[in-house]
């Protein structure tokens, strides 16, 4: 009979706790939006962060509450896509898509100025001289784009440069931010005539560490019909607006610098 009124007494304390603990789990209960799940499920699942969010999860959390709008994403396929925008009652624009396009030809075509013996990363190896390559501007070729791209879009060609495969490219623009030297940019598909050279040193300098480097001779200029391409300060630009890819000042090239995306041949 003594150990009957604590068992007693601890059976209606836990009682008591158990229905206070039910009460607050649903008073205090966190609210979430049924359309969170549904768009995280339509998302790529890279967690890729090239949308500025903590991961795809993130990123749905964001896109409902208006902080972030959809084309943020860059990886997510246009099915996708309409799929969320219909879940958040937005109309999406369909997009052409961009690739990740390497704006140097030098690999072994460019001289050493010094041997590197250190830590075969690109943002180390920039940091001493701007890297063992004789061109201040060129890829350094260790690689380290390709260690950061989530699509194993990148890979290291025998000559010491990275090669773009379109077909995994997502245009995330990692590769663009980890590049030392900002080689990398990300243009329309659409687009396959490019300038494979960032180098504004002049004709004679370039030459003098590179054979494949814009000597801003404006042949190109001369054979373009559509005043598309211009050298400004030693180097090329093509304006995309008027480029037609008519492919003329990529014959007209005489260090072939200016290139096509061999995708695109």
């Amino acid at each position: 009979m003594d150990i009957l009124i604590p068992v007693i007494t601890l059976g209606a304390l836990g009682a008591v706790f158990g229905a206070g603990l039910a009460v607050a789990s649903k008073a205090f209960a966190v609210k979430i939006d049924p359309r969170l799940e549904r768009i995280h499920g339509l998302l790529p699942g890279a967690n890729c962060g090239a949308c500025g969010g903590a991961g795809c999860f993130g990123f749905a959390q964001s896109l409902l509450s208006g902080k972030m709008p959809l084309d943020s994403c860059r990886v997510v396929n246009d099915e996708n896509k309409g799929q969320i925008a219909k879940i958040l009652g937005q109309t999406v624009e369909k997009k052409t898509r961009k690739v990740a396009v390497l704006h140097c030809n030098g690999g072994a075509n460019v001289k050493d100025k010094y041997t590197y013996s250190g830590i075969k990363d690109c943002i180390a190896a920039n940091s001493l001289m701007q890297g063992p390559r004789a061109c201040s501007s060129g890829c350094i070729g260790f690689g380290t784009c390709v260690a950061v791209c989530p699509f194993k879009a990148l890979s290291m060609s025998d000559r010491g440069l990275p090669i773009v495969d379109i077909h995994k490219c997502k245009a995330c623009s990692k590769c663009v931010a980890a590049c030392p030297k900002k080689l990398f940019s990300l243009e329309l598909v659409s687009h396959p005539v490019y300038v494979s050279c960032a180098s504004h040193a002049t004709g004679k300098d370039t030459k003098a560490v590179c054979s494949v480097g814009c000597i801003g001779c404006k042949l190109c200029e001369k054979a373009c019909k559509f005043d598309a391409i211009h050298v400004k300060d030693n180097l090329a630009i093509i304006d995309y607006h008027k480029c037609t890819s008519c492919k003329e000042c990529v014959k007209a090239c005489p260090c072939k610098t200016i290139n096509i995306r061999k995708d695109a041949l």
